[in-house]
């Protein structure tokens, strides 16, 4: 059928951070298909080329043989334990491909220890 939810859990895991980009391509190409993915990700890799591809799509510079995704096809959420079951928060994208919320704590920092 055309038409579907898919679950993926993990897609990342035991590739290259390049191949992971490719999957995120992959799963935005499929959108056209009229599916719809849940994926269940600890990639950062997946993430950053989501945003990237917004922002190229507001700024009309697709690449050859890049993939147009807009900040209403995307919803991210950040699910982690609380004293009450699981906490789900939503991360807004914006149409520059930039996170509206803040990340909660522990998520990115690493990288960003690593870059400054």
């Amino acid at each position: 059928s055309l038409h579907g939810t898919v679950v993926i859990e993990q897609p990342e895991l035991h590739l290259h951070p390049k191949s992971q980009l490719v999957i995120s391509d992959l799963l935005i190409d499929c959108l056209n298909g009229r599916k719809q993915f849940i994926v269940e990700t600890h990639s950062e890799h997946l993430a950053l080329r989501l945003l990237r591809r917004i922002r190229e799509t507001s700024e009309d510079i697709i690449p050859d043989g890049g993939f147009s995704l807009k900040p209403e096809q995307v919803a991210i959420n950040y699910a982690q334990p609380s004293s009450e079951g699981m906490t789900i928060t939503r991360l807004r994208v914006d149409e520059t491909g930039e996170f509206m919320d803040r990340w909660p704590s522990g998520f990115f920092d690493e990288r960003a220890e690593e870059l400054f």
